[in-house]
């Protein structure tokens, strides 16, 4: 995402080089004679700084949640945690800026981006051996994720969370609109942009003004949130070019996204979605995109599918039934569709804790739990249990307005956890039996691939910058693509695109010709 790299960084980097889910979890107990279960003594307890995403400030329910969490994470690992709050868009940012002042920052956020921009500006710590010796539960729940994390063959970084390492997306529709409208839904077919449009025309004309089908994220630049085709931007990143998926799954050629036939088409029909009133007119610069959805003049919005209607995540965050008209079927894509790890700065004063505590997570699913969900009798009731896994209720027809409130999936191993009404108790052995039912041939070619920017740095951090511009009011349909995405291409080429993405395919091309 954004990589605004402070003109402190390059010096700071130098100075710092040199120096350096169900219920059936539950935290560990103490060790005995004052000693933490890995033996540190209460007197050895560290503290760990940890970027937490949030959509606003931290409430007074999000401090109880952390005093709780270190109760527990004091007696267990011998760490205090203290989060410090960014956003999805901005934790790079601001990861940048404490590493550059020399700030302890013990974990940060890689969201929606590449790898290798933290690793070649020297920001971030190789972890092979800190994984091996203090995150065994995070290999152990998830490995497919954490093959995803290497970067020159080297690990940088840990998955934030064990889920599926599959992507299919769609349109999420609040099923009262789709009951309303007698609209079909299957579960097994696939829909058409052009089928979706025809349904919002009908509830546009039905509910009127001031009433919306959608709210583009403002924190990644896929798309209509992943939903418009299957890709891979092999390195995180569509500044380097992306592999058309939708087109073959064997072929090899990076193209520039921001150039092709669907990429326009997109942009065309965006505006056109904008100029009918079916995006909101500030959406490109809406910071409230991550829970507007819900609100009761929002028909749905596109996003991660699941494999049936009843197990979607949506259905937790509206606390309403929701129904999921499919636009792509599930697909791999380089890095297992990780897209929002963790890594330890080269500020860290405790990278092993850090690690240590970023595995409690996955280790303890009373603590992920506590950090997804907050505190059972104020944000939640637990409505069904098996004695292996519950299902809980929020307490609030909508979750913000709940004492606390975390908008981002991104703790712990999400099949152990408690699933959300009206989700059913075994979603997580449906994800992992539909996960089993994917064609082998759905994977793309690139998987396994690792990109070295080194070499086009500067160009990488210059097409990020105008992507930045754009992408964001393209997907908005804040801009109209007849004037715009000229401009648009011309400003990726003369910040040298081309470059960076020649130089992505001789280094794919050579990997491909070495397997």
């Amino acid at each position: 995402m954004k990589k605004r790299l402070v003109a402190a960084l390059c010096s700071a980097v130098m100075v710092f080089s040199l120096a350096a889910c169900g219920n059936s979890g539950g935290s560990q107990n103490g060790g005995e004679d004052g000693q933490n279960s890995d033996g540190n003594s209460d007197d050895e307890i560290v503290e760990i700084f940890w970027q937490f995403p949030t959509t606003g400030e931290f409430s007074e329910a999000f401090y109880r949640m952390e005093d709780a969490l270190n109760e527990m994470m004091e007696k267990d690992i011998g760490v205090h945690v203290t989060f410090v709050a960014t956003t999805l868009t901005d934790s790079q940012q601001d990861a940048t800026l404490a590493v550059s002042t020399g700030e302890q920052l013990d974990i940060c956020l890689t969201a929606f981006t590449a790898l290798g921009n933290l690793v070649e500006n020297g920001m971030i710590l190789e972890l092979d051996d800190l994984l091996e010796e203090y995150g065994p539960d995070i290999i152990s729940h998830a490995e497919n994720k954490v093959e995803g994390c290497y970067y020159d063959g080297k690990l940088y970084a840990v998955p934030t969370c064990a889920d599926q390492v599959w992507n299919t997306y769609g349109y999420i529709m609040k099923k009262q609109y789709a009951d309303k409208y007698g609209f079909e839904q299957d579960d097994n077919r696939l829909y058409t942009l052009d089928e979706i449009e025809d349904m919002f025309e009908i509830v546009k004309e039905g509910e009127g003004e001031n009433f919306y089908m959608m709210a583009p994220w403002n924190n990644t630049y896929e798309p209509l949130n992943y939903s418009l085709q299957e890709y891979d931007p092999v390195t995180g990143s569509f500044s380097a070019g992306v592999l058309m998926l939708n087109r073959s799954f064997d072929d090899l050629t990076l193209y520039n996204f921001f150039e092709t036939e669907e990429y326009k088409a997109f942009c065309e029909r965006m505006y056109d979605w904008a100029q009918k009133g079916y995006i909101a007119q500030d959406a490109a610069i809406d910071t409230e995109y991550a829970t507007r959805s819900a609100q009761v003049n929002y028909l749905g919005n596109f996003g991660y599918g699941m494999p049936s209607s009843d197990m979607l995540t949506d259905n937790a965050s509206w606390n309403q039934d929701a129904v999921l008209f499919r636009t792509v079927a599930p697909f791999y894509k380089l890095n297992g569709g990780c897209t929002v790890n963790w890594n330890i700065p080269i500020t860290s004063a405790h990278p092993e804790k850090a690690i240590e505590a970023i595995n409690y997570t996955f280790k303890n699913v009373k603590a992920a739990t506590l950090l997804q969900y907050g505190f059972e009798g104020e944000e939640y009731e637990v409505v069904e249990d098996n004695g292996e896994h519950q299902v809980i209720k929020y307490l609030s027809d909508n979750p913000a307005d709940l004492p606390y409130m975390n908008a981002y999936g991104i703790w712990g191993d999400r099949f152990e956890l408690p699933s959300i009404y009206p989700s059913p108790i075994d979603w997580g052995e449906r994800m992992l039996a539909y996960e089993a039912q994917i064609p082998e041939g759905r994977k793309s070619p690139a998987l396994g691939y690792s990109f070295k920017a080194e070499s086009v740095s500067s160009e990488v951090a210059a097409v990020e910058t105008v992507m930045e511009q754009y992408c964001y009011s393209f997907n908005a349909g804040a801009l109209d693509p007849d004037k715009a995405l000229p401009e648009f291409i011309d400003a990726l080429k003369a910040a040298g695109i081309d470059k960076v993405i020649a130089e992505n395919q001789r280094q794919l091309d050579e990997w491909a010709a070495n397997k």
